[in-house]
């Protein structure tokens, strides 16, 4: 293989390479924004399951006269 073939190879690889690290780099970023929203619909559920907690032991409250403590 001539020095020129090796060139042209190395030169072909390096933007295979270059292809490759673009579709890893969108893909990572499609994947931190997945994370973000997920986080996001996580605290939504947290703040919907206390809010139903508090209003749960309120009704419970009312229903048994009173609290209990």
């Amino acid at each position: 293989m001539t020095e020129r073939e090796q060139l042209e190879n190395l030169c072909r690889w390096n933007r295979e390479l270059v292809r490759e690290n673009t579709r890893l780099r969108e893909k990572l970023g499609r994947s931190e924004h997945t994370g973000d929203e997920l986080r996001c619909a996580n605290a939504n559920l947290q703040l919907e399951r206390d809010a139903t907690d508090a209003l749960l032991g309120e009704a419970m409250d009312h229903l048994t006269g009173g609290s209990q403590r």
